[in-house]
């Protein structure tokens, strides 16, 4: 039962005396009649909303894979209803934040579940900022007829969105040039969390879970089928290594966290037009472990800025100290980025 609830229990049972008192005085059977009805609707009401509301489920799921920063998340609900009367009061309750600027209060969403139909509803979402949309909903709550009680239901769907930064001019950074392209236009070179990897194949192996598609050997898999991939022999460096510093925004301070982002996004972008692939250092602070993301394509930029996106952001601004800590001897050339400015390629 809600609070909601109280203003109508509370005119129900003036109702009912004004209807008693009527009786007792005017004496009149319509009356007797009348109160009868209205002593039996409640649990009659309760009863039946309580059988009925278990043929009622609901679905949430998103129309936007992602969306662009300044873009609209459209999330679609679905009721799917199987009783004979209409659930006229339903109340689905949810949170809408981005997990870079918490907002944990709750919203409301009201809709009739009609008879033996799915009903479905857009809920359309602003985005101002980028990083990661989540949509969760906490419960659902189903009032009966009279409204004189509320049924809560579980309801839990988790929903994310990540909103892409928007695009800026790319800044100046310390350039150095990969190798050369092959013949096929392809780089001389693939990239992976163990270092540089030439064109030399090492061996011929069974597919495993992170494999890239590129480098399945489709001829060979035709044979034997089975996913067969070409396994490289690796080099010792990567000329290219990105750390950003993410700052997480408050009151007290610019909010410099869109900068980075942005600056973080344009300079992966001009990086792989410049066919120069490369690593991203993404800092998780709860443990304080790093995941090396190796960019070879414009996918794998995305995937690494998401990948970030779901990092806590408390403590993010010590990502390159750490680094420091962590691989004192590593000779790799660093982009910082840090207040959406970029530092100095430095090296170990």
């Amino acid at each position: 039962m809600k609070n909601k609830n109280l203003p109508y229990q509370i005119t129900y049972v003036l109702e009912i005396l004004l209807v008693l008192l009527g009786a007792i005085f005017y004496r009149q059977p319509l009356l007797s009649v009348l109160l009868l009805l209205l002593v039996l609707l409640p649990p009659i009401s309760i009863i039946l909303t309580k059988y009925e509301i278990t043929k009622l489920s609901v679905r949430a799921t998103a129309l936007n894979k992602e969306t662009i920063r300044d873009g609209i998340i459209n999330i679609k609900i679905s009721a799917n209803y199987k009783g004979l009367i209409p659930l006229l009061n339903c109340t689905m309750n949810f949170t809408f934040q981005n997990l870079y600027y918490p907002h944990t209060q709750p919203q409301e969403f009201v809709f009739p579940a009609e008879t033996r139909r799915t009903g479905e509803f857009t809920l359309p979402f602003s985005v101002t900022k980028a990083g990661m949309i989540e949509f969760k909903t906490t419960g659902i709550d189903i009032t009966d007829y009279l409204h004189l009680y509320t049924f809560t239901r579980p309801l839990t769907i988790t929903i994310e969105i990540p909103v892409i930064p928007k695009d800026i001019e790319t800044p100046s950074y310390p350039k150095q040039r990969v190798s050369p392209s092959s013949d096929n236009g392809e780089p001389s070179e693939i990239y992976t969390a163990g270092g540089e990897k030439t064109r030399d194949i090492k061996q011929l192996r069974e597919y495993r879970s992170g494999d890239r598609l590129k480098d399945v050997h489709w001829k060979l898999t035709a044979k034997t089928d089975e996913l067969m991939v070409r396994e490289y022999e690796e080099i010792k460096e990567l000329y290219y290594l990105i750390i950003p510093i993410l700052k997480k925004p408050d009151d007290t301070m610019q909010d410099t966290l869109q900068n980075t982002l942005e600056t973080f996004l344009s300079v992966g972008k001009d990086l792989l037009r410049e066919r120069e692939p490369y690593s991203v250092a993404i800092y998780n602070s709860s443990d304080n472990t790093f995941t090396m993301d190796i960019v070879t394509e414009e996918e794998d930029l995305y995937s690494a800025l998401y990948e970030m996106y779901k990092c806590p952001i408390d403590g993010y601004e010590n990502a390159l100290s750490s680094y420091k800590e962590q691989y004192p001897e590593n000779s790799l050339g660093m982009i910082i980025i840090e207040d959406g400015r970029i530092g100095e390629k430095e090296t170990s």
